[in-house]
């Protein structure tokens, strides 16, 4: 089997933990390496055996065959818009977009290349065997509502979190989505898996005196899906050592409850009047590879199991959120994302 041959666009460090799986499975190689800092692109082709290539010669290169995207978040419009056309399959690492801008400019090219959007709680097993439950199987019925409490612990002295000044990047940026876009775009897309695209959003933030980074200390948020589950998202990523996620999906024949740690569990509820502990389901472990189930999909003519679009779905939530507390209003999703340039 000849392995499958990749162009790296950008050359840091989550490129390396995308690449892992493929390469150590003799699936996959890397043939090219662009970054715009040379000594990245240097150091990957020395560690994966490609060489170091200029954009250009990337981007028309008959020496791959596809192209993985992985940069800064704010970077990953442009060079997807310098791609998209090169003919090739393209993986973009999450979030494919920061601002509503982007998304109107890339809502334009959907369609228009085989473009996988690298959001991955489909390839965690917990969240990939809740979904099969949920969507699959049916388990718990129309789905009504959907509790994700989301706490953890980042370190808000890094400077990716200044507030201004030079080290002030993409997510001090008002009319982004801030920290919740690189935190939860995993989830939104999660919760579109489950119970299908939003229709409007309302959410409240609070951020201590002592905090005075770009990102906010306590979110919750509350969605209305257009098949009219609520969802509701509780975001508290700065104080948490315990780092865990717990949820709780309810439906008209039952409730399924997980969590996302070490160890993961899922319990299914049938719907009762009477106190039940539950019954655990067991969790799969061995699940496809992200980079691994993209080309072999791609192979076997089946579409991205994320796309393009959900990408950008995925992004608008916390953009909309931060708007809802800058008004205080309620805000609306669009129909379709072509809504966005009217």
């Amino acid at each position: 089997m000849s392995l499958f041959k990749i162009g790296l666009y950008g050359c840091g460090g989550r490129t390396g933990q995308i690449l892992k799986k493929a390469l150590a499975d003799g699936i996959a190689k890397v043939t090219l390496c662009y970054d715009i800092n040379p000594a990245a692109a240097e150091r990957r082709a020395a560690e994966f055996g490609g060489r170091v290539c200029t954009k250009e010669e990337l981007i028309s290169s008959k020496e791959i065959d596809m192209l993985l995207i992985s940069l800064f978040p704010a970077a990953h419009p442009h060079a997807l818009l310098e791609t998209y056309a090169c003919g090739k399959p393209i993986y973009i690492e999450k979030p494919v977009a920061v601002t509503l801008a982007d998304v109107k400019l890339l809502s334009g090219i959907i369609g228009k290349a085989y473009i996988h959007a690298g959001l991955s709680y489909h390839y965690w097993p917990v969240f990939r065997k809740a979904a099969e439950l949920v969507v699959n199987e049916e388990i718990v019925g129309d789905v009504i509502g959907i509790t994700i409490n989301n706490i953890g612990y980042v370190d808000i002295q890094n400077s990716v979190f200044a507030q201004k000044g030079e080290s002030a990047n993409w997510r001090a940026q008002p009319e982004t989505g801030g920290e919740l876009t690189q935190h939860l775009c995993h989830a939104f897309e999660f919760l579109m898996r489950l119970a299908g695209r939003f229709e409007s959003v309302v959410a409240m933030s609070t951020q201590h005196p002592s905090n005075t980074t770009a990102i906010e200390d306590v979110w919750d948020i509350i969605l209305k899906h257009r098949a009219g589950c609520l969802s509701s998202v509780h975001e508290s990523i700065v104080r948490n050592p315990k780092q865990t996620q717990l949820g709780y999906i309810e439906g008209t024949k039952g409730s399924l409850e997980y969590e996302w740690n070490t160890p993961s569990r899922l319990v299914f509820y049938q719907n009762s009047s009477k106190r039940s502990a539950g019954v655990e389901i067991e969790i799969p472990q061995q699940i496809p590879d992200q980079l691994e189930d993209f080309i072999a999909r791609f192979k076997t003519g089946l579409q991205p199991s994320v796309t393009l679009e959900d990408g950008l779905w995925s992004i608008l939530p916390p953009i909309y959120a931060r708007q809802c507390v800058k008004t205080g209003m309620l805000q609306r999703f669009p129909n379709t994302l072509n809504d966005l340039h009217q």
